[in-house]
């Protein structure tokens, strides 16, 4: 019986969900926009200049002076 509950337990440990990271996303000009993004995106994405705000779910983000990247849901 011990045995059999280990195995369980420990098969219980070992079952991972992934949930998707969720970010903030522009549409129709409405940049609060929760996005579940695709598996493969790691971060959000904030672009932020005087003339444009964009946001996006990538793969891949460079921060640089109006561009903001965070891998943790609905950040930025």
């Amino acid at each position: 019986m011990k045995i059999l509950l280990c195995t369980l337990v420990l098969g219980l440990l070992c079952i991972a969900t992934v949930d998707a990271l969720r970010c903030y996303t522009c549409v129709n000009e409405n940049c609060k926009t929760v996005t579940e993004c695709p598996a493969e995106s790691n971060f959000c994405k904030t672009i932020s200049t005087p003339d444009e705000l964009t946001r996006t779910c990538e793969e891949m983000c460079t921060p640089g002076v109006n561009t903001h990247c965070c891998m943790t849901d609905l950040c930025g």
